[in-house]
């Protein structure tokens, strides 16, 4: 007797140190692992907001990944309670029953699943109630920009600027892009011309609905330089599709004014210049025409029309000092601009009529890095222009900035028809009677990039005419790469599916073992 109640009572101690605590033993396990999954997610959100590009768009993130954060850990708790549930009351040949009457409840259970989601719902209720006055309105802002939908483009009103002598300028409209400044706070006014629209500008936070009779308020201020995509997020119409635009983020010192479109679009503060201004500027960076050489000169390709007065406007926001020097026949040689320092000009007429002319960093060493350009002087260009009662051809012209444009309009129609160019030129060239034909020449002194109407009178008789002073624009700067949420996705997907496999497999693994070792009977 003492030996068969030996036996028994080490197969007892055997049977509940080794197989009657697994939910003891599993329970440690998944804290293990919850703990340092709990706390990676817990710096989510601010890892997800580091590279956003506006306050705005850092508000969302970090709700978006709070919220997040919290449905992981939903989502995570409830799969490894459900898969250890499977794993600790599965049918085993050593599964053995808990000693004692079945529970059929359990209040500390109860109360925690149903506290728990109320504290997880109120802490949502509670982040998004600090963070929507954030995202609605700004504290305070700089300057108030107009935003103006119409079937189907975007045009943007800037106010006046006053300079440190009180002098003020007129900054001119923007259509399709708008222009401001990196770290100055813009207060946004959206309104609609006809029906309702949106401005959706994903990467810096932006949706606001411009809606016809009324002025809708939000609030912008990029942190990092760069063209956004601009898109219209209501339909709208037929052309909805086509109601997109961009908005350019220009580093401080860029222009003199911190919103509107750049000197080299209009002249400064709306005044005619003395010469058309062109902008070029050193870069520490890899350009379009070498890129891969360490820096560039932006733009590095020019073209431009012969015999054009033109100011070369030279910046250097760089680190370092560069002198900007022209071979001949105009033997420029400029100042030693040293880092981050104010432009300087450079008068000078292109000659012609044709001809291609250096430009480069004469700065020792600079050159051969990458900072050199091409200037490519044109000669006159001439276009014979066919208008008819509701066409017009050609529908499309692209010219350079400088270049002198000679067209004969003939008039093929059964009635008059008017000829012209519209802004920055407005030029009316007068009538045109049926059959006949008229000379007229302009020289085409101001960029049109988007571009302007030339024609007649009537919308269906008028062409598109592109004015622009590069060769070959270089593509506009990407956007800031935000959190991965696209990978992190699919990622955790794939990581549950894995589980599941290799969870199933033990399982299949086990029924088999039970048919080959039934269990024992009692």
């Amino acid at each position: 007797m003492k030996i068969a109640s030996r036996v028994q009572y080490v197969r007892k101690v055997f049977i509940e140190t080794r197989f009657a605590s697994p939910v003891r033993r599993s329970g440690r396990r998944i804290l293990a692992v919850l703990v340092p999954l709990f706390a990676i997610l817990g710096f989510a959100p601010t890892v997800a907001a580091a590279d956003a590009a506006s306050p705005v768009q850092r508000e969302i993130l970090q709700l978006f990944f709070i919220i997040l954060v919290f449905a992981l850990i939903i989502g995570v708790l409830v799969h490894i309670l459900l898969l250890a549930a499977v794993q600790w009351y599965r049918d085993s040949p050593r599964w053995r029953p808990g000693k004692g009457a079945a529970k059929t409840h359990d209040r500390r259970l109860e109360i925690g699943w149903t506290v728990g989601p109320v504290l997880i719902l109120a802490a949502v209720v509670i982040v998004t109630m600090i963070a929507i006055p954030n995202i609605e309105r700004p504290r305070d802002y700089d300057y108030a920009l107009d935003v103006i939908g119409a079937q189907w483009a975007w045009r943007y009103q800037y106010p006046k600027y006053t300079f440190a002598d009180n002098t003020t300028a007129s900054v001119p409209d923007s259509s399709g892009t708008m222009y401001i400044q990196e770290g100055v706070t813009f207060l946004l006014r959206a309104q609609s011309e006809d029906v309702i629209h949106s401005f959706y500008v994903p990467d810096l936070g932006i949706k606001i609905d411009a809606v016809p009779g009324i002025t809708n308020i939000f609030w912008v201020r990029a942190d990092i330089a760069g063209t956004y995509t601009v898109q219209c997020a209501e339909f709208c119409g037929l052309g909805h599709s086509q109601m997109h635009g961009t908005v350019v983020v220009f580093p401080p010192g860029t222009q003199t004014i911190p919103y509107g479109p750049p000197p080299s679009a209009s002249p400064p503060g709306g005044e005619p210049p003395k010469y058309t201004i062109v902008d070029l500027a050193f870069k520490e960076t890899p350009g379009p025409c070498f890129p891969t050489l360490a820096w560039s000169i932006e733009p590095c390709r020019l073209d431009l029309g012969a015999n054009f007065d033109v100011t070369f406007r030279v910046w250097n926001n760089e680190t370092a000092p560069h002198q900007f020097r022209m071979g001949p026949p105009f033997n420029i040689l400029g100042p030693l601009q040293p880092a981050k320092s104010p432009p300087v000009h450079f008068n000078l007429n292109t000659g012609g009529p044709n001809g291609q002319h250096a430009y480069w960093c004469d700065v020792s060493g600079h050159r051969p890095l990458g900072m050199e350009g091409l200037l490519n002087v044109t000669g006159p260009a001439h276009y014979d222009i066919e208008i008819t009662d509701a066409s017009i051809r050609p529908s499309q012209i692209r010219a350079k900035l400088g270049q002198t444009l000679d067209v004969t309009v003939y008039n093929n129609g059964t009635a008059s028809a008017t000829f012209g160019i519209g802004p920055p030129y407005n030029i009316d060239f007068g009538s045109i009677s049926p059959a006949s034909s008229k000379p007229a020449t302009v020289v085409l002194n101001r960029t049109a990039d988007p571009p302007t109407w030339f024609g007649g009178g009537s919308p269906g008789q008028r062409g598109s005419l592109y004015v622009t002073f590069t060769s070959a624009a270089p593509p506009p700067p990407p956007p800031p790469r935000g959190f991965p949420v696209v990978e992190v996705t699919f990622g955790l997907a794939g990581l549950a599916a894995v589980a599941a496999l290799v969870l199933n497999f033990r399982l299949a693994r086990a029924a088999r073992r039970r048919q080959r070792f039934p269990p024992e009977e009692t």
